[in-house]
């Protein structure tokens, strides 16, 4: 069984080493993600484990493809009874390259069409309401050979359930796990974030030091495919559950706003992290340097001026101290500027737009 884990662009190298890590052999991967060999209890286990994946898509055949009456039957051999309900709406996604098949639109109308026609579902103007579920299909062509995968994880997996208070901009719950893991973060090591808005980081940082699967509270697509299995399923969440570690760490998040301070600790609550983290309402300016790690997402400058984006910029680096380590995202263009020479600058695109990520040296 091949499964296609996708992540963002950037993040490609930490989804392959938290592979590694769960068990997993890459055996080849792509500008935004990796392909694997496992098993539908794997399918189970990545989606409730990944802190950095988007979504888990599971094949579900594959041929040489190289005209659309080929394509119609090749997607018409699948059962798709198995993957979609009748609640479902679907999405078909096409990823196409170097093939004699060259048309996106032609290409998903043709899979749609032998989709319905499988399942015997006419009534079109119910399969497009927009307030169904979902279902996504991928179709990815490329040297004219085809493979057509489910998602299996539903929503994106940075999708968590805890956050449902956020500030201007949240970084995204997988590139701030991604953050702390480009940044080699021991969980008994002291952490900072000074600027915690909507508290991501440190929430991340405190469920990947007590051990707490990301995905234990929510719900996958998998769970409506006909071969589910439930009882493996809950066992799996027993056994994740059971590991979960309740130790001191030293996690610590700065805000000078008290609004912003609650909701964070209302997003902590629902994390379960509540008791992990200390929480101080302070001011960038007034920090001193720091021998600890400092990971953090300040504003790009799309709400200040150059002139307190200039001084907040200053005031972040000062307490990156010699002995200090962690790193910092920006898409400000005076950025490069302002960092000391000790750090690594990184290209990143985070969801289209130019991000550059700062990792202390």
């Amino acid at each position: 069984m091949k499964l296609l884990i996708s992540c963002f662009q950037w993040t490609t190298t930490a989804l392959a080493n938290e592979l590694k890590i769960l068990g997993y052999k890459v055996f080849d991967n792509f500008s935004s993600g990796v392909y694997i060999e496992a098993e539908m209890e794997d399918v189970y286990k990545i989606n409730l484990n990944s802190r950095i994946a988007n979504k888990v898509y599971l094949e579900l055949n594959h041929a040489t493809i190289k005209n659309f009456d080929q394509l119609f039957d090749f997607a018409y051999q699948i059962n798709w009874n198995n993957y979609i309900k009748k609640w479902h709406k679907i999405n078909v996604s096409i990823n196409i390259y170097n093939s004699q098949i060259n048309s996106n639109k032609s290409t998903q109308s043709i899979v749609n069409k032998a989709i319905l026609k499988k399942l015997l579902w006419w009534d079109w103007q119910r399969m497009s309401d927009p307030k169904k579920e979902i279902i996504n299909i991928l179709v990815q062509i490329i040297d004219d050979k085809c493979s057509i995968f489910v998602n299996t994880s539903w929503e994106s997996l940075h999708n968590r359930w805890y956050r449902k208070e956020t500030g201007e901009a949240p970084l995204k719950e997988n590139l701030a796990a991604s953050l702390i893991r480009m940044c080699n973060w021991y969980f008994k090591t002291p952490l900072l974030d000074p600027m915690c808005w909507s508290g991501t980081i440190c929430i991340e940082a405190a469920m990947i030091a007590r051990n707490i699967a990301p995905g234990l509270n929510r719900n996958f697509a998998f769970e409506n495919f006909i071969d589910f299995d439930l009882n493996k399923f809950e066992n799996i969440k027993k056994e994740l559950k059971s590991k979960i570690f309740n130790g001191n760490y030293q996690i610590t998040w700065y805000d000078i706003d008290p609004k912003v301070l609650e909701s964070a600790k209302n997003n902590a609550k629902r994390a379960g992290v509540l008791d992990t983290i200390i929480f101080e309402q302070k001011d960038l300016k007034d920090l001193k340097k720091q021998e600890n790690y400092i990971i953090s997402n300040p504003p790009y400058g799309k709400r200040l001026n150059n002139d307190d984006m200039k001084l907040l910029y200053e005031n972040l680096i000062k307490i990156y101290w010699k002995k200090s380590k962690g790193c910092f995202i920006s898409s400000n263009e005076r950025a490069d500027r302002m960092v000391w020479y000790d750090f690594k600058i990184k290209n990143l695109n985070n969801n289209g737009e130019m991000v550059k990520l700062y990792i202390k040296k």
